[in-house]
């Protein structure tokens, strides 16, 4: 089985360097030729399952893509919750909730935002997804179109869920992970950052 992991196409909001996961924005001109490109390096693919997060980044990039027009919607697969830090730029988070910002910088992993969740609740739901992917039957290629931290989150976990590692991995719009799964093992078979 070989899962192929897609980081959405940019955003205004990736522009502005904000943090959000909930709020829903479609693509940039230049997240849409991202999209293009992942799509023209993965057409010999034959996916036999698409699955999306409930972003529209996301679910846009998909259909760009791939021409299955067939994707399974896996909140498990949106990015991390930042509560009343949405839409704002670190600097901002800094200056608007000193307090917080405190808090996270001393706990990154548990620190949640009011009406968010915490670094360590999104991985623990990526894993829970992953658990049960790995126990797909006759399934070779598998298409996942998400965000950033679940990309890292994905990571951590093909290292024996080690969430240590969470900042030690590049992530960028566009960018291209496949993962292979055979004989009971997981790997990392390439990482590719989407360039144009």
């Amino acid at each position: 089985m070989r899962i192929y992991i897609v980081r959405h196409g940019q955003t205004l909001h990736n522009k502005k360097s904000c943090y959000y996961g909930d709020l829903d924005f479609g693509l940039t001109d230049l997240g849409k030729r991202q999209a293009i490109s992942i799509g023209s390096m993965l057409k010999e693919v034959n996916f036999d399952k698409v699955y999306v997060s409930e972003r529209k980044r996301a679910y846009n990039t998909a259909e760009l893509i791939t021409n299955n027009n067939y994707f399974i919607i896996d909140p498990r697969l949106n990015e991390r919750s930042f509560g009343e830090f949405e839409g704002l730029t670190y600097k901002e988070i800094e200056e608007r909730y000193p307090k917080e910002h405190k808090l996270w910088i001393e706990d990154w992993l548990n620190f949640a935002p009011k009406n968010g969740e915490s670094y360590i609740t999104m991985s623990n739901r990526v894993f829970r997804f992953m658990d049960e992917l790995l126990n797909e039957s006759e399934v070779e290629n598998i298409l996942l179109v998400t965000h950033s931290g679940v990309m890292r989150a994905l990571y951590c976990y093909v290292m024996n869920k080690n969430i240590d590692l969470f900042w030690k991995f590049s992530c960028e719009n566009g960018d291209l992970s496949i993962l292979k799964y055979e004989h009971g093992n997981l790997f990392i078979e390439s990482i590719e950052h989407c360039r144009l």
